[in-house]
């Protein structure tokens, strides 16, 4: 037969494969959802049934072991599966009820208080009459699923080894149409599902697990071997483009936002996208839309195809015209119990010559819609070599898009924080003030990107960051030197790259030099001036570009000093440059304000600890000046204030939080919050 590189291997193990029911359930779900081949990310299921004790009569009853709502098989764990009585999950169909009305009676089927979550795909395995039940969503698979000749090539590829369910929505009516196909068919060792996947069973999990791989190797050696054409998405047309990602990507998550939510991006330039966007066929086949239930659930009906290009006017035309057809679909389909409209705005923007979008509320969910629509791509290009690519009719890829079911898993989410889809960008953020507002930012839901110089600070602070986030790949870091225009310019075009833009930048690099007029050095005089004017002038003037491409207002937070206000002693340079950045600040807010960009400052004051400021020669320095040892400057500074406290990193991140935040600060631009204690000389006057 022949091979290429979708050819699934088995990675079975018998020495290292569990005994334990469970554990060999995990084992075989983790080796099959691991395996992007196999099953996309969080789709696909599978069950084991099982006797065990009845914990309340002592008596032995079948148990059904199935993945739980939500998650993913390949990092599944024990707690990821649910348990129900088996024959109450069969014996629900007595009721006669809805099927959509089934799904609440589950939780009355758990079995020894299983907490989670039974999924809407219970009963397909429920009805499976074999111990071990394998549901996958294979590319190979799928691409004979949503062929037009879906029947004919179902019995060509694996003949009376599957048989045909026509499509029909996840659910309990599919799990009985599934035990009629079997009790009909009881040579059948799986079934296709049109437009959706297949299922396979069998006794043993070890068997299950063969067969699901050979049966998506007879798809993948079929398509390879019947090939109509080595093109399937057409004629390429390589696409030349002068615009660059980094130029576009910011317009485009500007568009994309919807009432106030912001969205995270990536970009996905493999070569597998590029070939479908240099197709001819390719329009064709974007606005048929995608098949399998998983995959638009996030990409929705279809994605935006959009021309390379800058021009606005082109741009706004593109983004109402699928405005309009969205909404139109809405208004064709909906029913009187379907949820309102969301976000009428593509999720995937596809741009021949430069690559594809993708768009959600976090990182993570922004690389898996970009994934699920590449599980698209393959879909359609195996069902294009062999057959003609059809997806689901508008009615049910609504029925899905919009099921009641499906919104009332989105209103069980815990709420959004407050930044959530929001991209922040702090400088100095390896160490001290930096390090402390970007784990605050962390916690309220934002996405970071931290500027230094310290490459090993930085190192140490994501690991610390991402390792207290809710999700994946929220913090980026990006070694900076803000002295240097090209260096800043290089870590904002990374932070696009990396997120899609910027709604935030907290300018807080930072240095000190003890010195007078007179005996300030020229070294000293460079430093400061381009670390503490030039450095904040640049970093606010990259960030603000980028925000007024995005057209949903930003947030700029400048970290002064209270030496921006007092002179302070033996500090000239320090203090003028800190007086420099608070003006810097309000020509900003008055500058921006209608692009609807807040700019404002906090003035912090014996800020010592965790500072890379306050280095060894900046306390003896200032200890000197003081006539006090530098083991006192904190108890020092803590007496000084009115208040009579030491004021520490936290205290200036919470300040800072407080001004970058819409939801906190919405009507405060220009405006300067001291963060030192109480100092009669930093009163603003």
């Amino acid at each position: 037969m022949p091979e290429n590189n979708q050819t699934v291997e088995s990675r079975w193990d018998k020495s290292a494969a569990p005994t334990d029911h469970l554990d060999l359930l995990v084992y075989a779900s983790n080796l099959l959802g691991s395996d992007p081949r196999i099953t996309n990310f969080g789709g696909g299921n599978t069950s084991s049934k099982v006797v065990e004790k009845d914990p309340l009569t002592g008596e032995s009853v079948e148990v059904l072991w199935v993945k739980g709502s939500g998650g993913d098989l390949g990092s599944a764990k024990r707690g990821n599966f649910a348990s129900l009585y088996q024959n109450r999950v069969v014996g629900l169909e007595k009721l006669g009820l809805p099927e959509d009305e089934i799904v609440a009676l589950y939780s009355h089927c758990i079995f020894n208080l299983n907490p989670s979550a039974p999924s809407i795909d219970t009963p397909l395995h429920a009805f499976v009459p074999y111990a071990a039940v394998s549901h996958m969503h294979s590319d190979a698979v799928i691409s004979i699923a949503a062929s037009a000749n879906c029947a004919e090539l179902t019995e060509k590829v694996f003949g009376g080894e599957m048989g045909l369910l026509p499509w029909k929505r996840p659910g309990y009516d599919l799990g009985l149409m599934l035990r009629d196909l079997i009790a009909a068919n009881p040579e059948a060792k799986g079934a296709m599902m049109q437009s959706h996947g297949f299922i396979c069973w069998a006794d043993t999990w070890e068997e299950c697990y063969e067969l699901t791989l050979r049966f998506i190797n007879m798809a993948v050696d079929y398509i390879e071997a019947n090939k109509k054409s080595p093109t399937p998405f057409g004629a390429s047309k390589p696409i030349s483009t002068d615009v660059k990602a980094s130029d576009l990507l910011p317009i485009l998550r500007g568009k994309v936002a919807f009432q106030g939510q912001r969205l995270i991006s990536t970009l996905d330039q493999s070569e597998a996208v590029m070939e479908f966007l240099s197709g001819s066929e390719m329009p064709r086949l974007a606005h048929l839309g995608t098949s399998c239930p998983d995959h638009f659930l996030r990409t929705k009906i279809r994605p935006l195809v959009l021309e390379a290009t800058l021009d606005s006017e082109k741009i706004d035309k593109a983004f109402a015209d699928f405005r309009k057809e969205y909404e139109a679909y809405y208004d064709r389909c909906k029913k009187p119990t379907s949820p309102a409209m969301r976000n009428p705005n593509p999720s995937v923007i596809l741009v021949p010559g430069i690559g594809m979008f993708s768009f959600a509320k976090n990182k993570q969910e922004s690389i898996v819609t970009g994934q699920f629509y590449k599980n698209a791509i393959a879909v359609m290009s195996g069902a294009e070599k062999v057959d003609q690519y059809v997806a689901l009719p508008e009615q049910e890829a609504f029925d899905i898009e919009y099921w009641l079911l499906e919104e009332a898993k989105l209103k069980r989410l815990p709420p959004q924080k407050e930044l959530t889809g929001q991209v922040a960008v702090v400088t100095g953020g390896a160490s001290g003030i930096g390090k402390a507002t970007a784990r605050k930012l962390v916690a309220l839901g934002a996405h970071v990107a931290l500027f230094d110089i310290n490459e090993d600070g930085l190192k140490a602070t994501k690991l610390e960051l991402q390792s207290q986030a809710q999700t994946k790949n929220v913090v980026e870091i990006m070694v900076c030197n803000v002295t240097q225009i090209e260096s800043i310019q290089s870590a904002f075009n990374q932070v696009i790259q990396a997120f899609g833009g910027v709604d935030i930048v907290v300018a807080n690099a930072g240095n000190a030099r003890r010195g007078n007029v007179t005996d300030t050095t020229p070294e000293d005089y460079a430093l400061l001036s381009d670390l503490l004017m030039k450095g904040y002038f640049d970093t606010l003037g990259e960030a603000i570009k980028i925000m007024v491409s995005h057209g949903t207002g930003g947030s700029c937070v400048v970290v002064g000093s209270k030496n921006g206000v007092a002179s302070g002693n033996n500090a000239a340079l320090y203090s003028a440059a800190k007086a420099f950045e608070l003006h810097l600040m309000r020509v900003t807010a008055g500058d921006f304000a209608k692009s609807g960009i807040r700019c404002n400052a906090i003035n912090p004051d014996g800020v010592v600890t965790d500072s890379a400021i306050w280095s060894a020669e900046w306390k003896e320095q200032t200890a000197k000046a003081l006539g006090i040892k530098p083991e006192e400057l904190v108890d020092h500074y803590a007496k000084r204030s009115l208040l009579g406290t030491v004021v520490t990193p936290d205290d200036c991140a919470e300040a800072i939080c407080w001004l970058a935040s819409d939801a906190r600060s919405s009507r405060t631009t220009g405006c300067v919050i001291t963060v030192d204690g109480g100092n009669k000389e930093g009163f603003l006057r």
